[in-house]
């Protein structure tokens, strides 16, 4: 084992310290520059919503489900052709605003729209009408209330 000399203790002490100084400006300098540089997250791009080429015949179903005026969430939206069986289109957020994909329908259909969440009953209990050929964009709104 190897002991300093009196004289190579300060040279080492000195050289150390200027280490150390040497260590802090660079790490000044790097946190500097990570405070001015855009953040290096990724950002999420959407995909666009699918466009729907003019006068394509079909719908989007839109509307709120409410209880007592308030946004009902987790509502399930269906919709049924006049012979075809009920099918899953939406389900309201948070808000209770639901809406559709575009729903192609090549002409004329009798269209039902009714929702369901376990533990409530809606007015209206469903609408139907009838769509003519041609794009539609409409609007159903329903108010559930508590099934004691």
């Amino acid at each position: 084992m190897e002991f300093l000399s009196t004289q190579e203790l300060p040279d080492l002490q000195q050289r150390s310290h200027r280490m150390k100084l040497k260590f802090m400006i660079i790490l000044f300098v790097f946190m500097a520059a990570a405070c001015n540089l855009p953040a290096l997250v990724p950002t999420v791009t959407l995909s666009p919503s699918p466009t729907i080429p003019p006068n394509t015949p079909g719908l989007i179903v839109r509307g709120h489900v409410t209880d007592n005026g308030a946004g009902l969430a987790g509502v399930e939206v269906y919709k049924r052709f006049a012979a075809y069986p009920w099918e899953r289109i939406a389900t309201s957020d948070e808000n209770g605003y639901y809406e559709s994909e575009f729903i192609f329908i090549p002409g004329d259909e009798m269209v039902s729209i009714k929702v369901e969440l376990a533990g409530y009953s809606f007015e209206p209990p469903y609408y139907y009408w009838r769509h003519y050929h041609g794009f539609e964009d409409t609007t159903h709104d329903f108010a559930a209330s508590t099934v004691p």
